[in-house]
């Protein structure tokens, strides 16, 4: 089990003499560590640090996935001395505003709306979103593999993730493509259900949910043994193992977010700033996937280029620590 990564950063404004009465405590929640989470934890820290002039010690709880986990590092968060809560996700930004509300929180990657926001009684929470939708998600396959007609979307038990898997399973239909979705209550349960995958399944779909990216690569060996294609939602998937994927930048978020934060801690309110959205997406490649899976990479340059989102190509080894 990881314990507490506690990360003391210390901006060049500062000396030695300065006194610790200027210091700041951020508490960053990650409820599953994978590359795309530490991504988005890499670009908020170092970002955030140029950006101060104070003291700032950065300590980031890994909830493994856990919910009473979780539960427990809100809770010692909530009762310590803490100037900013940054929860990543959106189940675990709807835990931490449902325990804390005497402080701060800036979300990272949630899908909190601004009506749902303002619906809070005691308003603390400024957001950065990075959702891709069920639709962008499947009209973008439907252009590079205009030939599939039968994906098999593997998902968790997450509440967030049900509304997106329906609206798949709905939205597919438009052009003829039939989405079955298979469901996993924990990691564990991955290697069977990735297993039963139907022979007739020409692509497996994986949506932002954390739980399934954390297993990244049992789902690749599925996709490279029956050549297909594994597409996914985020950068740090296709670093992973993943042949394709329609994201934004993991990193970016952290770096919008450390902006938000940083007017946050400044102005010393919450709840008034515009939320974050992240709108430049970006075609994520892993060549050496893809020709595992049997897939062509210049027939998808070339159907990819009537979306007009940049290609970019993503090394496996990449940030690897």
């Amino acid at each position: 089990m990881k314990k507490l990564i506690t990360i003391a950063l210390i901006t060049s404004l500062l000396t030695a003499c300065n006194s610790s009465t200027n210091e700041k405590k951020i508490g960053i929640i990650v409820p599953l560590e994978h590359k795309a989470m530490n991504e988005i934890v890499a670009g908020f820290t170092e970002t955030l640090q140029k950006q101060s002039t104070e003291k700032l010690i950065f300590k980031i709880e890994n909830a493994q996935g856990d919910m009473n986990l979780q539960r427990a590092i809100i809770s010692q968060m909530k009762n310590d001395n803490y100037a900013l809560i940054v929860p990543i996700g959106t189940s675990t930004t709807q835990m931490t505003a449902s325990m804390i509300h005497d402080k701060p929180i800036v979300s990272l990657a949630t899908t909190m709306s601004e009506q749902e926001r303002q619906q809070m009684k005691n308003c603390n929470i400024d957001v950065v979103h990075d959702e891709i939708s069920s639709q962008q998600l499947i009209d973008f396959i439907h252009v590079i593999y205009p030939n599939i007609s039968h994906i098999t979307l593997i998902h968790s038990t997450s509440d967030k993730i049900f509304p997106e898997v329906k609206n798949a399973v709905n939205y597919a239909k438009k052009y003829n493509i039939e989405v079955t979705p298979k469901m996993i209550s924990t990691l564990n349960d991955l290697p069977t259900t990735a297993n039963s995958i139907q022979d007739n399944t020409q692509a497996i779909l994986v949506l932002k949910d954390s739980l399934v990216v954390s297993g990244i690569t049992t789902l690749e060996k599925i996709a490279e043994k029956q050549h297909i294609p594994l597409i996914t939602s985020d950068q740090g998937s296709v670093q992973d193992g993943a042949g394709i994927a329609l994201g934004v930048h993991e990193k970016q978020i952290g770096i919008d977010g450390a902006t938000l934060a940083s007017k946050v801690l400044t102005q010393k309110k919450s709840c008034v700033l515009p939320m974050v959205n992240m709108t430049n997406l970006t075609i994520f490649v892993n060549q050496s996937s893809l020709q595992k899976e049997n897939q062509s990479l210049d027939t998808i340059q070339t159907l990819a280029s009537k979306l007009h989102y940049p290609i970019e190509m993503v090394d496996a080894n990449e940030n690897k620590k």
